[in-house]
C-alpha cells in the first residue's frame, strides 16, 4: 500500500457542548464516518492535526490511527469547521473510504512547462480552474494532475478538460470543453494613454531648453 500521511486520534467520550473544554485545552474533537462503517467519536490535538494536514495537504488521503486499534482506517477529511467560519478550528469530519467502491473527490492540478505565449509574447498566464472533480477507487487517487502548459504558444490556444491526460482507472466529472489555461494577450494602451505619454515628453523637452538658456545667458556675460 502507498504510504500515507497518518493522523494519531483517541477515542472521545466528550460530547455535546462539554466540548468546549477540550478545544480550550488545545484538543480538536472530530468524527469518523463513512458508508458501511459505524460512526465513532475521535479528538485528536489541534497542533499535530494542523502540523500533518499542512504538509500533507487538505485533499489528501489520511491513515487514521485511533487509539486501540490494531489497523489503521483511510479516511478522507471532508468536513472541517472553524469558529464564526474563520475563526480556530472548532471540528473535523473524517470520511472512510470502501477500498472497494469507486468514489468522487477533487484532485489539485499542477502546471507543468513554460508558455511561448508568455515568455516570447508577454502574454498572461490565465487559470481556469485549480481543481479537477474525478471518480476512481480510493487507491487509485492521484497526488495531482498535470496541466501542460508549453502547448500555448500563441493567444488562441488553451488547454481544455479534454486535453489533460488522467491516470489509468481515473474518470473526469467536468465537461471535457471547460477551459483549463490559457493565455491572455498584452493590454494595448489607448488613445488617451498615448496622447498622455506624448504630452509628458513635450514637458519634459521644453525643461531641457529652459535649463540650458542659464549656461548660455553666463557664457554672454563673460
Amino acid at each position: 500500500m502507498q504510504k500515507r500521511a497518518a493522523l494519531a486520534v483517541e477515542p472521545r467520550s466528550t460530547l455535546g457542548k462539554r466540548v468546549k473544554r477540550l478545544r480550550a485545552e488545545g484538543i480538536l474533537p472530530g468524527n469518523v464516518y463513512g458508508r458501511g462503517f459505524d460512526s465513532i467519536a475521535v479528538q485528536i490535538e489541534s497542533h499535530e492535526f494542523v502540523r500533518v494536514v499542512r504538509d500533507a495537504g487538505i485533499r489528501s488521503m489520511f491513515e487514521l490511527n485511533i487509539d486501540g486499534e490494531k489497523e489503521p482506517r483511510l479516511v478522507l477529511i471532508r468536513g472541517l469547521d472553524r469558529h464564526l467560519g474563520m475563526g480556530e478550528l472548532i471540528h473535523v469530519d473524517f470520511f472512510q473510504v470502501d477500498l472497494e467502491r469507486r468514489l468522487q473527490t477533487s484532485i489539485p492540478l499542477r502546471q507543468i512547462g513554460q508558455s511561448l505565449a508568455v515568455t516570447d509574447l508577454g502574454g498572461t498566464l490565465l487559470s481556469g480552474a485549480e481543481t479537477l472533480l474525478v471518480r476512481c477507487l480510493p487507491l487509485d487517487i492521484p497526488e495531482f494532475i498535470e496541466v501542460d502548459v508549453g502547448v500555448l504558444e500563441d493567444f488562441d490556444s488553451s488547454v481544455s478538460v479534454g486535453d489533460l491526460e488522467l491516470p489509468d482507472n481515473v474518470e473526469s466529472l467536468i465537461d471535457p470543453s471547460v477551459m483549463v489555461a490559457t493565455v491572455n494577450a498584452p493590454r494595448l494602451a489607448t488613445e488617451d494613454e498615448l496622447e498622455d505619454e506624448e504630452g509628458e515628453d513635450g514637458v519634459e523637452g521644453e525643461e531641457g531648453e529652459e535649463g540650458e538658456a542659464p549656461e548660455e545667458s553666463s557664457s554672454e556675460a563673460e
